[in-house]
């Protein structure tokens, strides 16, 4: 179990991080006597107030009768009076008649104020914020700090006066005004507002990484709009700070600025959330953004405290509806995608509560508490910046691969190339061997013409070189069957995977079919085996088939059994029909395949025997066509082998009856 102490020092740590402005100054009340100013003195209790105007209120001497004593901050909305208007408190502290004048500079911390506010001391007007006349100009967001002249601080009683006019109902003071050394004042307000500022910019840089990674990717959506919303929370957390002075010269432009970022990021974020789950914009986000653009316009023409309560009214009014729609999309969409949203969710978990304490707060209901809004919103972003990174990691990831895969279907289909270019240069030499000698033969033929004198003898001779003749013919024209065959299988295996090969079906001898293909096999190999079996049952069997694909199929195993056995290897091809399919297996006592070959046979430009693939001719397609052209036919191949122990391919195609 967790200890108690441990619970009290979580308990401590997270208040501390949470609420910046708590203090551990022992208050005093109006009316005491400060012997040095080394220590703040926060003077908290005893203020005098009264509600109307009038400008002797200031001067160090005032009827107190119609004065009430009050403690404060006592910010507000009163319950009993409307108090939209002018109001004054007034407080007293003594100083020693010993009093010497400070080394550092003095100053009075009187916190935001809502909205103009007048200090005075000992009846000297010593600073404003804002104005009435001629136009009204508010600023209830900067911290009011007002260095105290060292010559109008005296021995004795000094009064302090602060007239302040509310534009709306909420008046008061927020904080208990603490005179101290300026300096200390100034870097306590900076320190308070640090937190704030570095969560600004770590989000506009967030925003601007992601922007730039959506332009480099291009077809990245989600991290466009996350790289808007995180940038436009950046701006929105600087503007709430002292950069407010620093980016703009007028509150009021401020303020509005800040209700337009702020009216932005919903849509920014739901717009990242449709992306980032590929999920379609529906009517109920229209009209969403319709309001919000609305609402957006209407801002630009606010300038007064009163509207832009409105404006903050409005918006969260319809903040619900983002929040649903947010909703909608985790459940429609989280289980199939709960692993791609898990951060994303923790962020959002993260992120309600301070939501509603900002919208709160804006509103004047609760103390604005800014270190739960920047820490809400710092684990928010961090969440889906994790996400979203480990998106990009794994597409990176991806694209390495796809570039390796890339690379070596390169490498393969230049292997391919080589592989076709080589046969075609053995066909053709082939071809030049064949006319060679038949040109040979042809003259060889002439001579013995001319020189032969008897009739009988000259016929005798013209027979036998006819049959002579046949053979180089016959050698050249399967060699250009050969090359003619590589590349309709080519064009074939191509509409086979395009789906555009339309089957001719027609009915034809299966042994004769076998018979052809063996010979042009072992024409263009120069094979002639006495070791290979045919057997068809039954032997005059016919069959309704495209004897285009089965020629191929038949080819292309009957080929490779040749190529990857020793000539002296038994080969068997047998063909049936059983159980309403035709079944053909094509079996050698060969070299046999590994498993790792067995399990990428099948693939494109994929040759097994790597150790002797280059000594074999082949373009690497023909075990892929049979695959293709089996499945097209609505049939299925299988292969068993082992090393050294040959292959045995089955080919079962089901049967098509005529029409």
């Amino acid at each position: 179990m967790i200890s108690k102490t441990r619970i009290y020092q979580l308990v401590f740590g997270f208040a501390f991080v949470l609420t910046p402005t708590l203090s551990s100054l022992a208050a005093e009340p109006c009316g005491t006597m400060i012997t040095s100013f080394e220590k703040p003195i926060v003077l908290k209790t005893d203020w005098l107030f009264r509600k109307g105007d009038n400008l002797d209120w200031r001067d160090e001497t005032v009827e107190e009768s119609f004065w009430v004593k009050r403690s404060v901050p006592d910010y507000g909305i009163s319950k009993t009076e409307n108090l939209t208007g002018y109001h004054w408190y007034r407080c007293s502290f003594f100083l020693p008649e010993n009093y010497t004048t400070p080394v550092e500079p003095i100053a009075i911390q009187l916190g935001r104020i809502r909205d103009i506010d007048e200090f005075y001391l000992n009846g000297t007007l010593i600073d404003k914020t804002g104005t009435v006349l001629p136009r009204m100009e508010v600023d209830f967001q900067k911290i009011r700090i007002y260095s105290l002249p060292t010559h109008l601080l005296k021995p004795g009683l000094n009064i302090m006066a602060i007239r302040i006019y509310a534009a709306t109902n909420l008046n008061g003071l927020k904080e208990a005004p603490t005179i101290a050394k300026e300096r200390l004042l100034r870097e306590s307000a900076f320190s308070k507002e640090a937190f704030a500022m570095v969560c600004g910019y770590v989000f506009i840089f967030m925003g601007i990484y992601f922007l730039v990674g959506s332009i480099v990717r291009g077809r990245a959506g989600e991290n466009f709009f996350f790289a808007l919303f995180s940038i436009f929370m950046g701006i929105y957390v600087l503007i709430r700070t002292q950069h407010r002075d620093i980016l703009f010269e007028s509150f009021t432009w401020s303020y509005v600025a800040e209700l337009l970022v702020l009216i932005c990021l919903p849509i920014f974020f739901i717009n990242f959330m449709h992306q980032y789950l590929k999920i379609k914009r529906n009517a109920v986000l229209l009209v969403y953004e319709v309001f919000l653009f609305v609402l957006f316009v209407i801002t630009l023409f606010f300038r007064t405290p009163k509207t832009w309560i409105l404006v903050i009214a409005l918006f969260n009014y319809v903040l619900p509806v983002a929040m649903g729609l947010v909703i909608y999309l985790f459940v429609k969409n989280g289980k199939t995608n709960i692993a791609k949203v898990k951060f994303i969710l923790i962020g959002i978990a993260s992120l309600l509560p301070t939501i509603l304490i900002d919208s709160l707060s804006a509103l004047e209901i609760i103390i604005s508490m800014p270190g739960t809004l920047y820490l809400g919103f710092l684990i928010f972003l961090v969440m889906i910046s994790i996400q979203l990174s480990n998106d990009i990691v794994l597409g990176l990831e991806n694209f390495i691969e796809q570039e390796k895969e890339l690379i070596q279907m390169e490498r393969v289909k230049t292997g391919f190339l080589i592989n076709l270019s080589s046969e075609f240069k053995s066909g053709m030499e082939k071809i030049k061997k064949a006319i060679d000698n038949i040109s040979t033969n042809s003259g060889k033929t002439t001579k013995e013409q001319t020189t032969t004198k008897s009739a009988a003898k000259k016929k005798t001779k013209t027979k036998s070189n006819s049959k002579q003749e046949l053979d180089p013919v016959k050698q050249a024209e399967d060699h250009i069957s050969y090359m003619s065959y590589m590349v309709e299988e080519a064009m074939l295996l191509r509409k086979l995977e395009d789906k555009t090969y339309i089957p001719f079906y027609e009915s034809f001898s299966v042994a004769e079919l076998i018979r052809s293909c063996v010979s042009s096999v072992e024409n263009h190999l120069e094979q002639y085996r006495k070791n290979t079996s045919v057997e068809v049952k039954p032997g005059d069997l016919e069959i309704y088939f495209p004897k285009e694909l089965l020629f191929s199929i038949l080819r292309n195993l009957v080929e490779n059994a040749y190529q990857y056995t020793d000539p002296k290897t038994d080969i068997s091809i047998e063909f049936f029909n059983r159980d309403g399919f035709h079944q053909l297996i094509v079996m050698d006592e060969g070299m046999g395949l590994s498993q790792l070959e067995m399990e990428t046979i099948f693939q494109k430009f994929v040759r097994g025997y790597r150790d002797k693939k280059n000594e074999i001719p082949g373009a690497g397609i023909g075990l892929t066509l049979v695959e293709a052209t089996t499945k097209f036919l609505g049939g299925t191949v299988s292969l068993k082998s082992s090393e050294g122990m040959g292959a045995k391919f089955t080919i079962r195609i089901p049967e098509k009856p005529k029409k």
